[in-house]
């Protein structure tokens, strides 16, 4: 027996009216007017987004963001109250930080058990109120965070969250909703609702594109830096346009979030920027929350400019760029707009050309030195991570995307892997924990391109690796997970031997806080019916890479433990 409308069909409509594609939750008593929404979509034939449920909280926020990550298409979290939003904040901080739009709803109570029609239950009293309202839970990392006060303004609460997240800067937004209110009768707006625009986008001024262009067109030593280019496919496409033209280098962050150029491209110049340090004359920055450190060091000879829709982000606790000039607009339109600016100033071709051909020397040369050092790692009697990265490349097919959480190896990552489609490569933000998550997100939003976790050994047990196994397996989500297996805290002893090279730890031997007595990784695939291996042997990896790949093409997760050594000693 159907009843009239209420505050969960209000929140499901809403997100129809946001075009969001899912919502993602983790179970919560207070959710059964939205689970009643959907079950009345399902059997009324209604399109509206899916619903997925996950077994952890910073899960079900992790795969939204993976998903927007490779969409850029907002999404609907709803999290359990109280204790479920606060595991949820370590993923809701990784959005903000990432500038992922997503709207976050929990359910509370307001009567704990004196209505009388209605009763919560006990739990609430006891250990899932929050003093002083859930928003403080959550206000220093989104966007936006407040509440519904009645049956009548939950819907557009929500369409209004959800605009609020796709404006920049983008980033998530947070809405509490008791679920008193969803249970109340609700009507829904006349004629439908109005229809959500999209959010707009914003254009750097005409004036800032012409100055820029007059510098690029003047200078003799121009580079690019870049960390997120390539967080959308026609900004990576953009870029590539502009220093095609131009003849441009690009150089990437060690820790660049994307893949933000190709890699076989003449114009790509690696990921070491000290080689341009000392005679760059223009250096333009492509959003890079902090291109040197520490942030007030900047190159002694160059003009600084910077292009982001918000180059100044809230999430930075100390960051000053110092730059000469700011492009803030959409990315993407900003490099077409400059590509075209320059020409109309008239091209110096011989000069680009010998420019060109510098840089595609200097390319070549680079390639063949990476290459070099990949192929001697091979061996070693111990995996080099260097020659694990070798036998990816020779494995894995074009168009693999990479999901990032290794830590210690994300500089030898970059500058060692190849690729050379755009979204090739998606990185976490914020604490561990949560690779195995953007991974499922990542593949949800392209399910025919082969998505590998990279992710160390310590970094992966912070991760809800359980509910992570479990949902590959119940939403036919299949992923390869590479361990880079040290067996310790790399990152913990290297500090420690920074703070202290000539103390007791070393002379003795005696490390705290960084030895990992993991369990056997390969058999917590197994009870997934995932595929599982441990790999020690060099001259065997790039076998076993074949074998987890061709089970996630039979629809298996796979996670390779392989056992690496340092590539050099930490110290």
């Amino acid at each position: 027996m159907k009843h009239a409308p209420d505050g969960g069909e209000a929140i499901l409509e809403a997100f129809r009216k946001l075009e969001v594609d899912y919502v993602f939750s983790s179970p919560g008593t207070e959710w059964a007017p939205v689970w009643e929404a959907v079950a009345n979509q399902i059997s009324d034939g209604k399109n509206g987004p899916g619903f997925m449920d996950f077994w952890h909280e910073t899960l079900a926020v992790d795969v939204a963001t993976g998903y927007t990550m490779a969409t850029g298409r907002m999404q609907g979290v709803l999290l359990h109250a109280g204790s479920g939003l606060m595991q949820g904040v370590m993923g809701i901080h990784a959005a903000w930080v990432a500038s992922i739009p997503m709207v976050v709803i929990s359910g509370e109570t307001i009567t704990y058990g004196e209505q009388p029609d209605f009763d919560p239950g006990a739990q609430w009293i006891n250990n899932l109120s929050i003093p002083g309202s859930t928003t403080r839970l959550v206000e220093p990392v989104c966007k936006y965070a407040s509440h519904s006060a009645s049956a009548h303004t939950i819907y557009e609460s929500v369409v209004r969250s959800g605009e609020m997240a796709q404006r920049h800067p983008t980033g998530p937004t947070y809405l509490s909703v008791t679920t008193e209110l969803l249970m109340e009768e609700w009507t829904p707006p006349a004629n439908g609702g109005r229809t959500v625009p999209a959010a707009p986008r914003t254009l750097t001024a005409p004036e800032d594109i012409e100055r820029l262009a007059a510098r690029i067109a003047a200078a003799k030593n121009p580079v690019i830096l870049t960390e997120s280019a390539g967080r959308e496919v026609e900004t990576f496409e953009a870029l590539v346009a502009l220093c095609e033209e131009l003849a441009l280098p690009v150089v990437e962050k060690m820790g660049a979030w994307y893949a933000n150029f190709p890699k076989d491209h003449p114009l790509h110049q690696g990921h070491n920027f000290q080689q341009y340090w000392e005679e760059a004359d223009l250096v333009i920055v492509i959003r890079c929350r902090a291109p040197w450190y520490p942030p007030s060091a900047r190159p002694p000879k160059a003009v600084i400019a910077m292009i982001d829709e918000n180059p100044h982000s809230e999430s930075m606790t100390y960051q000053s760029h110092q730059a000469d000039m700011y492009l803030e607009g959409n990315v993407a339109q900003s490099l077409r707009d400059l590509a075209e600016a320059v020409k109309a100033k008239g091209l110096d071709s011989a000069a680009i050309e010998a420019r060109r051909d510098a840089l595609t020397s200097s390319h070549n040369a680079l390639v063949e030195k990476k290459k070099a050092q990949r192929i001697e790692a091979r061996g070693k009697k111990l995996i080099d991570p260097l020659w694990l990265c070798e036998a990816m490349n020779n494995t894995l097919p074009d168009g693999t995307i990479y999901v990032d959480e290794v830590t210690t190896h994300t500089s030898l990552l970059r500058q060692h892997l190849d690729w050379n489609r755009p979204q090739s490569l998606f990185t976490r933000r914020g604490g561990l924990g949560q690779g195995l998550g953007l991974s499922l997100g990542v593949k949800l939003a392209k399910p025919d391109r082969p998505v590998v976790t990279l992710i160390g050994d310590g970094a992966f047990l912070y991760n809800p690796a359980l509910g992570a196994l479990g949902a590959a397996r119940d939403y036919d989500l299949p992923t390869l997970t590479v361990i880079f297996n040290n067996k310790k805290y790399a990152t913990m002893q290297g500090m420690h031997l920074q703070m202290y090279p000539d103390g007791t730890a070393v002379d003795t031997d005696t490390f705290h806080g960084t030895h990992i007595n993991a369990p056997d990784f390969a058999k917590i695939a197994e009870s997934f019916d995932a595929y599982g291996e441990q790999v020690t042997d060099p001259e065997e990896l790039e076998a076993a890479l074949q074998r987890g790949l061709d089970a996630t093409r039979e629809g298996r997760s796979a996670i390779l433990d392989v056992i690496i050594g340092d590539h050099k000693r930490v110290r």
